[in-house]
């Protein structure tokens, strides 16, 4: 099939690897200069919270040495060297503007800088990823007449930005905290205010990285979920329900433990700063796209009185103060708000489809996180995203492959439809609300690889036979990376289709 992609930030790369890989023909539309996502967007010293193990192309390995968390530019020097050895066909600055449905699939109307064409292809992927959407940012009454700045990251060129201000960053996500961090260490007053404190994951626990611990089967295998692969899981889930609870609040008051002991000998205002930040829902919760690693310096900032969180809620400006709602005012020269990107949205699509994917507050609910039924010739890539996100991308699209060649019969509609329903419901009841809700596995990621591949009749242990690896190891993106051949092996000796597993996914 001629397949267009939109979008050429980490997911459509990959996406178009898949997909050429399987004979496919892929077109790449970029609208911005250069390819990357939201790492060309993003503020200075932004870093990936993951690791290089896990953020890494089942096709293209890191061909130089990134660091540990790379960097921004280490990353968008990553895909453009992903491109170039994978030979992959990306139409800078330009937009797809729109999509007409026909029998063959579907014409694209594109501009670029020589302007509007049209284009045909079979079969498109959407891309664009959860978080191209601008950033939020609500107005406060009185915010026009604020003697000082009101900006979101993607304002920010330099931590210069701070030096010497009296700041308030406002939210409680990665941006937010890492923003707090960045001016905290320059501004000559800096306060962090939230609605709600939420669950930071530490980057160590007592010297041990946090991937150790978070991607190894032992943990995810605690780990609520709206579906799990095996009997033993399900089992665990449903029944044994006090060991599961046990096994989370160890790790809450774990999370506790490690940010308290920033104020010990620091005197009872730096506890009572500390505990500001203690949420009181449960961590779970919290184990979201939005969550957020504890940035290095962050306690210890918040401890030493460099950062005063508020908890709280803005309620309106007045030259340069900001008042909250409890009655507390802060004086203040600027204002961050980092306060999350909206829901994404398909301006290309028809009217019709648009309605389907953005009338929902928490984003898109997909079947097996790939595609709509009601959408013909149409998938997202990338809408599974999670901690481990390139192979689940990649997986995600190997499913699409096998779907496109018949080779895996899919439920009809109402079926489908009931699944994305009760996905949904079950996100709505166990996470806290994100605009991307919808869009991600989050930390559920190998629930759903293990079903994906199940269903693909490829094995998800994918460090058997050495069960204690299995068992205790972290997994990485280079676990996953013999995925598709191993598909293509089997499809080759297949007579009859797979068939979707009785889960949802």
């Amino acid at each position: 099939m001629k397949i267009a992609i939109i979008g050429a930030g980490i997911t459509g790369i990959a996406a178009a690897s898949i997909l050429n890989k399987a004979g496919h023909q892929t077109i790449l539309f970029e609208k911005s200069a250069r390819a990357g996502g939201v790492w060309a967007v993003g503020y200075p010293g932004v870093y990936l919270q993951n690791t290089s193990r896990q953020y890494t192309l089942a096709e293209f390995p890191w061909p130089f040495k990134p660091s540990y968390h790379p960097t921004a530019a280490e990353i968008l020097n990553y895909l453009d060297l992903a491109i170039e050895g994978l030979g992959l066909d990306v139409r800078m600055r330009t937009e797809v503007t729109g999509m007409d449905e026909n029998e063959r699939g579907w014409t694209l109307r594109c501009r670029d800088d020589s302007g509007e064409r049209e284009q045909q292809f079979d079969y498109v992927v959407s891309a664009i990823g959860q978080y191209t959407e601008g950033k939020h940012k609500p107005a406060f009454p009185g915010q026009e007449t604020f003697a000082g700045e009101v900006i979101t990251e993607r304002d920010i060129g330099s931590p210069d930005l701070f030096r010497d201000k009296r700041t308030v960053v406002v939210g409680f996500g990665k941006s937010a905290v890492d923003i707090a961090s960045m001016a905290g260490a320059v501004a000559s007053r800096v306060h962090h205010v939230f609605r709600t404190p939420r669950w930071l994951i530490p980057f160590s626990v007592f010297g041990i990285h946090y991937t150790h611990l978070m991607f190894c089967r032992l943990t995810t295998f605690f780990m609520p979920c709206w579906a799990h692969p095996s009997r033993f899981e399900r089992f665990a889930h449903r029944r044994l329900g006090l060991l599961v609870d046990t096994f989370w609040s160890f790790i809450s008051g774990l999370i506790v433990l490690l940010c308290k002991l920033l104020g010990v000998f620091k005197g009872r205002a730096a506890q009572r700063r500390l505990d500001t930040l203690i949420p009181p829902h449960k961590l779970t919760g919290d184990l979201r796209s939005a969550a957020a690693l504890t940035p290095p310096d962050y306690y210890r900032l918040v401890a030493d009185g460099r950062i005063e969180p508020c908890h709280g809620e803005i309620s309106r400006f007045t030259g340069a103060t900001v008042h909250l709602e409890d009655g507390r005012s802060l004086d203040c020269d600027q204002v961050v708000l980092c306060v999350g990107s909206e829901k994404p949205r398909f301006p290309f699509l028809p009217g019709k489809y648009r309605t389907l994917l953005e009338s929902e507050d928490d984003g898109v609910q997909l079947y097996r996180h790939v595609l709509h039924p009601d959408i013909p010739h149409f998938a997202c890539a990338g809408y599974n995203h999670g901690f481990m996100h390139v192979p689940a991308a990649e997986i995600g699209m190997i499913w699409l492959c096998a779907h496109l060649d018949g080779d895996i019969t899919l439920p009809d509609r109402d079926e489908m439809l009931r699944c994305i329903e009760a996905i949904r419901e079950w996100k709505r009841k166990h996470i806290n609300y994100e605009p991307s809700r919808s869009c991600a596995v989050n930390t559920r990621f190998q629930q759903y690889l293990d079903i994906m591949l199940q269903e693909l009749g490829v094995s998800p242990y994918r460090k058997m036979p050495n069960l204690l690896a299995e068992i205790f190891k972290q997994y990485g993106a280079e676990d996953y990376r013999g995925v598709f051949d191993e598909y293509l092996s089997r499809a080759k000796k297949r007579k009859m289709p797979l068939v979707t597993l009785p889960l949802d996914t």
